[in-house]
């Protein structure tokens, strides 16, 4: 089924669709840089682990990370 009422960011001189709001949102505030460099530290961490207590240390800083980006979340869009 084709989609009712498609979603376009407009950049400029150029136009871009958009698969959602998620992605909209994304585009829209241009945070695909920011969306890799965390994918980017996060697979970077959890290639180092080889033991429990770094498995333990990692799992704490992402949460931490998600904690703050809730935060940040939660003063931003509301």
């Amino acid at each position: 089924m084709k989609n009712q009422n498609p979603l376009y960011v407009v950049k400029g001189k150029d136009i871009e669709p958009a698969h959602g709001i998620v992605d909209l949102l994304i585009k829209k505030l241009n945070l695909q840089p920011a969306i890799e460099f965390f994918e980017y530290l996060f697979n970077l961490l959890l290639s180092q682990v080889d033991s429990y207590p770094k498995l333990k240390a990692v799992h704490e800083f992402i949460e931490m990370v998600v904690a703050r980006l809730k935060l940040f979340k939660s003063f931003s869009f509301a």
